[in-house]
């Protein structure tokens, strides 16, 4: 009797050690496993993001890449999602937009914005094509040089880390992909992912502010309409905000242009165990990947 087929989903983030990541698993598991990979379009990703996930889909996936967008339902409905394309994928939040419009403002204390925009729909969209919860394993881009972002319950759900396996850390990832012409060529590494998430350093932030300020028109937007919204109802609560410490976005703002702070940069080439640029109001968080990465269900 012939066994099943081992699975393996790829949760591509858009990064480049994802891609890297991407790279291992199409090489090493691409004759033992049935290999299924998605990208989850939340609306707020840099352009170039979106055009170095359309390049990866040519030069990785060999065009096999989905393209995902959380479609959120009406009340007691959970989100589906929908097939996008690198022409159609939605570029001015509305994906995002349409889950705090249901959820309220996400952020530090209502923290489902990965859930709600990536790992449901993701998941419904995997059983929707017949890979039910249980029956594959997902692959996921985090390093070895942050082994202490790797989930406790990785076994019981079926997660793997294959830079974690391979030993792939930051420099490695910088060295694989410099020998690639479509790269990814952001403005600045704190550009990655969704640009103004909340997730961010405020060092970050704040960067990110005083390079181009209109990065937080959309979040202001969404805090000045659905900052009272709980739960798809208008409720006489305190207005929710997104970043750490309720500040809201035109917060963020201003401190840029009132604030002498030193602007964010890669410090990841440096020799030593901690950064010197390091400061406990200004740095503590990280990416949103640091956080956002798709895992099992």
């Amino acid at each position: 009797m012939v066994s099943e087929v081992s699975r393996l989903a790829i949760s591509f983030s858009g990064g480049e050690s994802s891609a890297v990541m991407s790279m291992l698993c199409l090489k090493h598991f691409a004759e033992t496993h049935e290999i299924r990979s998605i990208f989850m379009n939340t609306g707020c990703e840099h352009e170039e993001t979106l055009r170095f996930v359309n390049d990866c889909d040519q030069h990785i996936f060999g065009g096999s890449l989905v393209w995902l967008e959380a479609v959120i339902n009406g009340s007691g409905v959970g989100p589906t999602a929908k097939v996008v394309t690198y022409e159609t994928a939605a570029r001015n939040g509305e994906p995002f937009a349409a889950a705090v419009a249901k959820h309220g403002v996400f952020g530090p204390s209502h923290p489902q914005c990965n859930s709600r925009l990536k790992t449901e729909p993701m998941l419904w969209y995997r059983k929707q094509t017949g890979w039910a919860p249980g029956t594959y394993d997902t692959a996921i881009g985090i390093r070895a040089d942050e082994i202490d972002r790797a989930s406790e319950n990785a076994k019981r759900d079926r997660i793997v880390y294959p830079l974690i396996s391979f030993g792939i850390r930051k420099p490695d990832v910088k060295r694989i992909m410099s020998k690639f012409d479509w790269r990814l060529k952001l403005p600045g590494e704190h550009y990655g992912n969704c640009v103004w998430c909340w997730k961010k350093t405020l060092r970050k932030h704040l960067t990110l502010a005083k390079d181009n300020p209109a990065i937080f028109d959309f979040p202001a937007a969404m805090e000045g309409q659905y900052g009272h919204v709980n739960n798809g109802q208008q409720e006489q609560i305190q207005a929710r905000t997104f970043f750490r410490n309720r500040k809201s976005a035109k917060d963020i703002v201003e401190m840029a242009q009132q604030v002498d702070f030193e602007p964010w940069q890669d410090r990841s080439h440096l020799p030593g165990l901690f950064d010197d640029q390091f400061d406990a109001d200004l740095d503590v968080g990280g990416g949103c990947g640091d956080s956002c990465e798709i895992g099992a269900d």
